[in-house]
């Protein structure tokens, strides 16, 4: 069994005097999975000043304990690296938790209204009421959101609402009218206002950078709400055994609270802050050239901000991803149409040649197979111009990429981040059937064959977007199996894509660290590195693989220092 703080930690007997060095604590009585090649299981592990001092057997271990040397038995359970989650919003989870008005995508359209409702009412009158997320797929309901919904109920508040896949949002008329959103509003260049057929009147949902547009003119909160939410967020992943992030959306915000925790000793994960580039959704061009330039400055020992977020296409079930053969048509969308790019592409190769110049990594979304070749052009076109390699640059969500394209992420070093959870099936899913066709999505998320070019594969939550929990075993249960992790939808999603258990994990850890310049420091058990570790409820190699989704984190272990215990 697993024992608790303090429960068989023993002191072990006095050492050779030889000893140079005795260990903090050492960890015995386990199967230690180091997802290092050349020996992939140990029993034991010896930690010293926050990093692993010896892995090995447990008379390695034992070798370094000192008379202060704290023993714990892990009865026999199954240890691991930190999870490396290289797409996710911290932020975004803490403020629906804890400042805005948040609610499960799971709601109906009448449980959205009554939580909306019920939030206004505790709102003083005038102030905003903001928060999400509702299901993108109700935008195909017959009762899709619309302001009128809003406005029944809630008209002396302006409201904002995201939803579930952070690139739509719903207003009502206050709000619309406080924004100054008007039927001759333009769309912005990357986005789209929708409006009523008939009156020609905004619906009150905008698309992509129309939406990220008004996010930017919302108040700001204290910096100490900020704070809070980081570290709400980061308690949430801690106890799903995550240890290192990217985050995809870093603004000075969001750097600063990190770096206030961390100096408050309260930043309990390794981070690489992803700053925005012509996407910030809270802040001007000129800030976001302000980040870059100070970037030296809000640098630490636990976050680093050498990276770039670009956004490249919108998504596909909002028909806003750009691809190489069109959606399928229907009655309000004509035949043809491949969607749209954010940038024109020599000005998407001009910016990323300029910022690969400067050493920044760059992630780019791109959702759609014409929106990835684009973004592999711009990388190549940054290679020939610097005429190096070396930066690990990414391109997010690589779900949909054409046969040609493939081969080009190892020969130009890009990395295929797969995020979020949804190489199975599932409504999201569906909904893209729906707008593409099930047999071009079978092809979707090749995560065996951009692992057979020798591609970096990584992989992403994109919490709190799509999906309802940072947990990453569904992922990694679905990387196997390629069915509903959940057990809901029967069937499998390109299961010739399928790997095995090993490689799933390794891009779940190893392959994280290896994005964010970690490799030498973590994801990988060995000695010199952090003690970044997680002990599971469950040998994850003894199990059925529709069992792993069910995965539990017993203990955390961070830098040497316990970050969670499940009670």
């Amino acid at each position: 069994m697993f024992l608790g703080a303090g429960a068989g930690c023993n002191r072990a007997p006095e050492p050779d005097a030889r000893a140079q060095s005795y260990a903090d604590v050492i960890y015995v009585n386990a199967r230690i999975y180091t997802v290092e090649s050349s020996r992939p299981w140990v029993e034991a592990l010896a930690v010293k000043d926050g990093k692993l001092m010896a892995v090995g057997d447990t008379a390695t271990a034992r070798g370094v304990a000192g008379p202060a040397t704290r023993v714990e038995d892990l009865g026999g359970r199954m240890v691991m690296p930190g999870i490396h989650d290289t797409h996710v919003h911290p932020m975004d989870a803490g403020r629906k938790e804890l400042l805005e008005c948040g609610f499960p995508f799971s709601f109906t359209m009448e449980e959205i209204l009554k939580r909306v409702q019920e939030c206004a009412a505790a709102t003083p009158k005038g102030e905003w009421v903001r928060g999400g997320q509702w299901s993108a797929e109700l935008l195909g309901e017959q009762r899709p959101p619309h302001r009128a919904l809003l406005d029944a109920i809630i008209p002396d508040h302006p409201v904002f609402l995201m939803d579930s896949t952070v690139h739509n949002v719903w207003l009502n008329s206050a709000a619309l009218t406080q924004l100054g959103i008007t039927r001759a509003t333009p769309d912005p260049n990357g986005g789209t206002i929708l409006h009523d057929a008939g009156t020609g009147e905004p619906t009150g949902i905008l698309l992509d950078k129309a939406a990220y547009a008004v996010m930017s003119k919302l108040p700001a909160f204290e910096p100490q709400e900020y704070e809070d939410a980081i570290r709400w967020a980061m308690q949430s992943l801690n106890a799903v055994g995550v240890t290192a992030i990217k985050d995809a959306q870093a603004d000075h915000y969001t750097i600063n609270a990190y770096g206030s925790s961390e100096l408050k000793g309260a930043l309990t994960m390794r981070v690489a802050a992803s700053m925005p580039w012509k996407n910030s959704w809270t802040e001007t061009r000129e800030e976001e050239k302000g980040n870059i330039a100070a970037r030296a400055q809000l640098k630490s020992r636990l976050v680093k901000n050498n990276y770039i977020k670009m956004f490249l296409d919108g998504i596909p079930p909002t028909r806003t991803a750009a691809f190489l053969e069109p959606y399928l048509p229907d009655a309000t969308h004509k035949a043809g149409d491949t969607g749209k790019l954010n940038y024109l592409p020599e000005e998407l190769a001009q910016d990323v040649t300029a910022l690969d110049g400067q050493g920044l990594t760059i992630k780019i979304h791109a959702t759609g197979d014409r929106s990835v070749r684009v973004a592999l052009d711009a990388f190549a076109a940054a290679r020939a111009a610097s005429g190096r390699k070396d930066l690990r640059h990414e391109i997010a969500h690589a779900e949909a990429i054409s046969d040609a394209d493939l081969p080009r992420f190892a020969a130009l070093n890009v990395t295929a981040e797969m995020s979020p959870i949804l190489w199975y099936p599932s409504p999201l899913v569906f909904s893209m059937d729906a707008v593409l066709g099930s047999e071009r999505l079978q092809k979707w998320w090749p995560i065996q064959s951009l692992l057979e070019s020798g591609a970096r594969v990584t992989y992403g939550s994109d919490w709190p977007s799509v999906v309802p929990s940072p947990a990453p075993w569904p992922g990694i249960e679905a990387m196997v199996t390629r069915a509903d992790p959940y057990a809901v939808h029967p069937g499998t999603q390109g299961l010739d894509q399928a790997i095995d258990l090993a490689s799933a994990i390794r891009i779940f850890t190893l392959a994280g660290a290896e994005a964010m310049y970690l490799e030498t420091e973590s994801g990988s058990l060995t000695p010199g590195k952090f003690a970044d570790f997680i002990v599971l409820d469950r040998n994850l190699f003894d199990i059925p693989p529709d069992q792993i989704g069910e995965t539990r984190v017993l203990l955390t272990v961070f830098g040497g220092k316990e970050v969670y215990r499940a009670q």
